[in-house]
């Protein structure tokens, strides 16, 4: 699931190279991810939005045919064929913004790889050398914060690691993980001391986000009212899970994600003027409703009656297609006769 934390993490580097800050790093990184991901989110919007259009629709035929499941299935792959909808139009957006929040917790979790790129076997000779320093704070070798402790372990005896690090020693000494306040590289803190709650603002800023963005998202795609049991229920248990989440790893997640959340609760509101569900709705039952009358449209065809003549008939589409059926059936059995 790491897959996109190498080239992420060089876009990280590059970004702070220009802002010598974590935190204004992870937010213009942050912002950048999002307006590259606009066209898709643009596709995911449109393909949503149509969804919505259509699932009164379909609830319309599995209403219908509730008693008959082989005859639902006929009516709801003709549906399908007839409207163009897939249940999977939308899915690609999803999967890239899966791929890159992984990818983003993985430069979090080690910054000395990504951000740094210090190699696995000088961090691991480090880790050697730091373990009575970590064994004081608390912090297991086996720990995914491991990275984030080692960087402020060596800034506090940088002359230690000197041989280790060579000129990577001054890119990790002026390491700044400082952002209003808090340590961007620490673990959020249970308690009611004035550090234990400062650094719990951010994971609570994002589940905040979270809420408000699922929420203002959901009605811009117009699936807020179609939602229902299990659906409502993971709407509410997933900002708790990420909420969750966000207090076991280091705080610069939590920045990220709630920048994310705001990002995409501003590019919902732009989204619904470009593809409004309603608008959508409207579109798309008329584009079905003349699909449906060019089928019923006749058409002039030329047949061979039983009789041998050469007529031309008025059929409708799906009169063309049972005499093409009948044509076909009546050459192959030609064809195969001996």
């Amino acid at each position: 699931m790491y897959i996109l934390a190498t080239p992420l993490g060089y876009v990280m580097e590059w970004i702070y190279k220009f802002i010598p800050s974590y935190g204004w790093t992870i937010i213009l990184f942050t912002v950048l991810v999002r307006v590259l991901m606009f066209p898709l989110s643009i596709k995911q919007q449109k393909s949503t939005a149509r969804m919505s259009a259509y699932q009164p629709m379909m609830q319309e035929i599995q209403k219908k045919w509730a008693n008959d499941k082989n005859r639902m299935n006929e009516e709801m792959m003709k549906f399908q064929q007839e409207s163009g909808f897939s249940m999977t139009a939308g899915c690609l957006p999803m999967l890239v913004n899966m791929l890159v929040l992984f990818g983003v917790i993985y430069v979090i979790y080690r910054p000395l790889q990504f951000l740094v790129h210090v190699s696995a076997d000088v961090i691991t000779q480090i880790t050697t050398l730091a373990t009575p320093a970590l064994e004081a704070a608390n912090v297991a070798i086996k720990s995914p914060y491991l990275q984030n402790a080692l960087i402020g372990v060596i800034q506090q005896n940088p002359a230690d690691y000197t041989a280790l690090l060579g000129d990577k020693l001054t890119e990790v000494v002026n390491f700044n993980t400082m952002f209003l306040g808090l340590d961007l590289s620490t673990m959020p803190q249970w308690g009611f001391s004035a550090v234990a709650l400062i650094s719990m603002i951010m994971p609570v800023l994002s589940i905040v986000t979270m809420f408000v963005s699922q929420i203002i998202t959901m009605k811009a795609s117009g699936t807020s009212q179609q939602m229902q049991g299990s659906m409502k229920v993971m709407m509410w248990l997933m900002p708790i899970m990420f909420g969750y989440f966000c207090f076991t790893v280091p705080i610069g997640f939590s920045l990220y994600y709630t920048v994310s959340n705001v990002l995409m609760l501003a590019q919902s509101l732009i989204l619904k003027k470009i593809y409004d569900p309603e608008k959508m709705k409207e579109q798309i039952e008329q584009e079905l409703a003349e699909k449906r009358a060019a089928k019923k449209k006749k058409k002039q065809v030329t047949v061979k009656a039983e009789t041998g003549e050469t007529v031309t008939k008025d059929v409708t589409e799906s009169e063309l297609a049972r005499i093409r059926l009948a044509k076909a059936r009546e050459m192959d059995e030609e064809r195969y006769r001996d």
